[in-house]
């Protein structure tokens, strides 16, 4: 149980409130003859340099808040991160994709990195802390060993835990559930606390901070092998309330190395021997070589984005509305030490006639129009050519499927005495997509 206690400590040396903009902003577009329309609206106070950086991005600005501007394949980085719309076409139809970042970052390597420096920082923190109060018991030392090595370990592997809880949380309810229920077997395998206790602490310390100290103080005494009761009281009065615990942390900070480095800065920038000491704000001691920006980068800025498509998409991670042909998107824009909020979509749209006039039928929609579009696409420009004049030349009869089972481009070559290799039937993907089109329907 003690051990638990003092895990949560440290932890909560790391979760500093996060105050972030409350601006949104509101997207919309859609999809034109030049690639897409986009329209942003900022709901805010916005500086007259963001509005002449947006004014330079897009092609209009119609009031100081918003912006209209078409773009081709790579969208503006007006929100922040980056944005593309792609679109391949055919005479079968033509397909779409929309993909955007919004903020967050992707440099994963050094997002873990800094979050356990957090926490080997708290640890630091934490043990000297407790020595400046107790190190003169005889038992301090079995204290300090459990916290540089059993609890510095968990604290670091905790963190991680909490950063992934809190980026599943944004995906998957159900996966984020049982990353917090393997935070909870962790500590119980590790000894932290009993099955039994977990839930009553748990519960009480989410509701009674005055628990948690009185707890915190029994704990710390019988940890060293007092009975808590045999333990003098005035050696445990740090931990009686928050105010006790903030001015124990600040007398304790007086006494390092980094508080007197930064009093004698102040001494020489203010050329007065006698300057008083500077303010102090604990988290800067307890994190004074952590990109602390970086790790409490959190953002309270919403976006709302509105995409309006001729059919429904077979891939997005938005809602459709089928009365107003939108795909739309909604949330929190990702802070700097998140994955970036991700926003995507693709559809495809089918050319009814000409596939009716050719096959009898709508044989390629959704996902298999969209493999035949980027297909096609990918063809060298004489392949494409010779393919589109197969495709124009065949209409609706029985030996329809044996016509497109038997093309072949006219490069292809089979293995023959005369040639070592066999050409590669670039023409295979296009056959098997409208062959699986001619069967399903």
């Amino acid at each position: 149980m003690f051990r638990y206690i003092c895990l949560n400590l440290a932890i909560l040396l790391i979760l500093i409130f996060l105050v972030g903009c409350e601006d949104e902003y509101s997207i919309e577009m859609k999809p034109c003859e030049e690639g897409i329309e986009r329209k942003l609206v900022f709901s805010g106070q916005m500086s007259d340099d963001e509005q002449q950086r947006l004014a330079e991005l897009y092609e209009e600005q119609i009031d100081p808040n918003t912006f209209r501007g078409r773009f081709t394949e790579q969208l503006p980085n007006d929100v922040g991160g980056a944005g593309f719309y792609r679109t391949f076409g055919s005479n079968m139809g033509e397909m779409a994709i929309y993909s955007e970042r919004f903020r967050g970052n992707d440099r994963l390597n050094y997002t873990i990195e800094q979050l356990q420096l957090a926490s080997d920082r708290s640890i630091d923190f934490l043990i000297g802390w407790l020595e400046y109060e107790l190190g003169d018991e005889p038992n301090f030392v079995d204290l300090k060993e459990f916290c540089d090595y059993d609890l510095r370990e968990d604290v670091e592997n905790m963190v991680i835990y909490f950063w992934l809880s809190n980026i599943l949380s944004e995906y998957n309810s159900n996966a984020s559930e049982e990353i917090e229920m393997r935070e909870r077997h962790y500590l119980i395998e590790r000894g932290y606390f009993g099955p039994k206790e977990m839930e009553l602490f748990i519960q009480s310390s989410e509701q009674d901070q005055w628990h948690i100290l009185t707890l915190m103080r029994r704990l710390i005494a019988e940890e060293m092998d007092y009975a808590y009761l045999d333990m003098a009281p005035e050696r445990l009065e740090f931990l009686s309330d928050s105010e006790h615990v903030e001015e124990s942390a600040r007398q304790y900070i007086r006494t390092t190395q980094l508080f007197q480095e930064a009093w004698q800065a102040k001494k020489d920038e203010e050329n007065d021997p006698y300057a008083e000491p500077p303010d102090i704000a604990i988290d800067d001691y307890v994190f004074h070589d952590v990109d602390l920006e970086y790790v409490l980068g959190g953002s309270n800025c919403k976006i709302e984005v509105k995409l309006l498509c001729n059919s429904k998409p077979f891939s997005t991670n938005g809602d459709w509305d089928d009365e107003s042909g939108q795909i739309a998107w909604s949330g929190s824009i990702a802070g700097r030490n998140r994955l970036p909020t991700f926003f995507y979509a693709s559809w495809s749209e089918p050319n009814e006639q000409f596939q009716e006039e050719h096959f009898g039928c709508v044989i390629l929609r959704d996902k298999p129009l969209a493999e035949y579009c980027i297909w096609r696409e990918a063809l060298e420009e004489y392949k494409a050519e010779e393919w589109d004049s197969f495709i124009l030349c065949l209409y609706p009869g029985e030996d329809l499927e044996k016509q497109v089972s038997s093309f072949r481009f006219s490069d292809y070559t089979l293995n023959t005495e005369e040639a070592d290799t066999e050409t590669i039937d670039r023409a295979q993907k296009g056959r098997d997509l409208i062959l699986a089109g001619l069967k399903n329907n």
